[in-house]
């Protein structure tokens, strides 16, 4: 996927160097050039540009890209001056960091409705990945049913999924098992997995540098990890 990110600060860097790992096509845009040096090795697509001038998009492929994230930090009236240019310029999709409630509502007036609070999303996985520490990644379905990658807890080691008996107790699902790089639940940086195993068998042991994924309720995923603490 394509996507642009205005605002190049420590979130918006962040944001377009994991996008870039992960395999997206960035245009990465900024008017700052202390900013726009830091990533010029990193990103192929880099633009200095003030884009409260809606004439400063001729060098941005706004059409062209799938989503337009402003990462702009504290300027919230640059922020709210840029979301209406995007409007103007028919962005396919705006996601927009705010700062405060008033940010907030203002792009709501504007119609952009995705709106995120870095800060408060960082808080939050750390308070959840402190409460569950062997937890390294977890998707929130809705209605209670989560999709978590789970270090495998010692006490499962060597044991096949059949005695691990996580459906009959727990109602969980194992959708697959991935191989650790040495995964730490709390490291910034996660990429644990480097391998997939596919459909687990029954009948296979898990080993020491497993990963589980399994899908089920949030509160019977952390029930059984609380059993199986050490």
């Amino acid at each position: 996927m394509k996507f642009c990110i205005i605002g190049l600060g420590n979130f918006g860097t962040q944001l377009a160097r994991q996008l870039g790992r992960d395999g997206h096509e960035i245009v990465a845009v900024d008017n700052d050039p202390a900013h726009i040096h830091a990533l010029k090795d990193e990103i192929e697509y880099i633009v200095r540009a003030d884009c409260t001038d809606l004439a400063a998009f001729h060098e941005i492929p706004v059409d062209a890209c799938d989503a337009v994230i402003l990462a702009i930090g504290e300027d919230f009236e640059a922020s709210l001056s840029i979301a209406a240019n995007l409007q103007q310029l028919g962005a396919k999709r705006i996601i927009s960091r705010i700062i405060n409630p008033l940010h907030g509502r203002l792009l709501k007036l504007l119609k952009i409705d995705e709106l995120m609070i870095p800060e408060a999303m960082a808080a939050a996985w750390l308070a959840r990945s402190l409460k569950t520490p062997d937890l390294i990644d977890s998707l929130d379905l809705g209605g209670g049913y989560e999709i978590a990658q789970i270090i495998t807890p010692p006490p499962l080691v060597g044991k096949t999924l059949q005695e691990a008996e996580l459906r009959s107790k727990y109602d969980l699902n194992l959708v697959t098992i991935g191989k650790s790089r040495g995964a730490a639940a709390l490291s910034s940086v996660r990429q644990p997995i480097s391998k997939v195993l596919g459909i687990p068998q029954p009948d296979r042991p898990f080993e020491e540098d497993d990963v589980m994924v399994l899908f089920g309720l949030g509160k019977n995923l952390r029930k059984m990890m609380r059993d199986h603490h050490p």
